[in-house]
């Protein structure tokens, strides 16, 4: 799994949204994502059927590279 491959799994898997979360937090500590975008993925976190990417681009922020579930 590459690095940005844990904030694209798919929605409605039981602990998804954590998993996001976790792999968020790496590519934070990486400078991939800013801190708002961080911040996105901590709000989505105990949903796991929320989508983080539509929160990311309603707030224009910039969504982590990789392959996008729209």
């Amino acid at each position: 799994m590459t690095m940005t491959e844990g904030v694209h799994i798919p929605l409605g898997l039981p602990g998804s949204g954590r998993q996001r979360y976790a792999a968020a937090m790496t590519l934070y500590q990486a400078g991939v994502i800013s801190e708002a975008a961080l911040e996105v993925y901590r709000i989505c976190s105990p949903l796991d059927c929320q989508d983080p990417l539509a929160l990311l681009r309603e707030r224009a922020l910039d969504v982590p590279p990789g392959e996008h579930h729209d």
